[in-house]
């Protein structure tokens, strides 16, 4: 019995197509965890703007925080958005701070877009167990603020290792 739960509990962890995490967090410190096949949507309007600039680049709009932590495997998934209220962007990041330095990846425009998650280098994997920031946030490019409602995709295999798992 105990190993049929530890098997039911792996699937549900680990399972593609199940969506766990939510609307993102508003902090780095309350960032969701995403895993590799998810849909995840959200509203950053009632967000704060925690991170403030991509490097050069200002962070008009409220963000979205997610975060996952690397395999350390090269990969050749991603993360798509599908859908967006407002003139979007997601950034993949190495930090997750007011100033957040240069961003890894970036994409914006009209959904769908896709960002692919690397380190910047094709076919060139991110650092194995360090934590990456995913952050929904309005186009840099956009200086009106712009925040609304989005969905994405994570695509498999995105570069996530499992970082604890018990069974009491």
């Amino acid at each position: 019995m105990k190993k049929l739960l530890c098997a039911f509990a792996l699937v549900s962890v680990l399972g593609p197509g199940l969506a766990f995490a939510g609307p993102g967090g508003q902090t780095c410190a309350t960032a969701e965890e995403i895993f590799p096949t998810e849909n995840l949507s959200g509203d950053t309007s009632t967000y704060g703007n925690p991170i403030g600039a991509f490097g050069p680049l200002p962070s008009p709009g409220n963000d979205a925080i997610y975060k996952f932590t690397s395999d350390g495997q090269v990969n050749s998934g991603g993360i798509t958005v599908t859908a967006a209220g407002f003139d979007s962007a997601i950034v993949l990041l190495s930090a997750c701070a007011g100033d957040s330095g240069t961003p890894i990846e970036a994409a914006q425009g009209t959904p769908p877009y896709t960002m692919h998650v690397d380190n910047g280098t094709v076919g060139t994997a991110l650092t194995a167990g360090t934590t990456y920031y995913v952050v929904v946030s309005g186009n840099p490019a956009n200086s009106a603020g712009p925040s609304g409602s989005f969905a994405f995709s994570t695509t498999a295999p995105l570069p996530v290792s499992l970082q604890g798992f018990s069974v009491q």
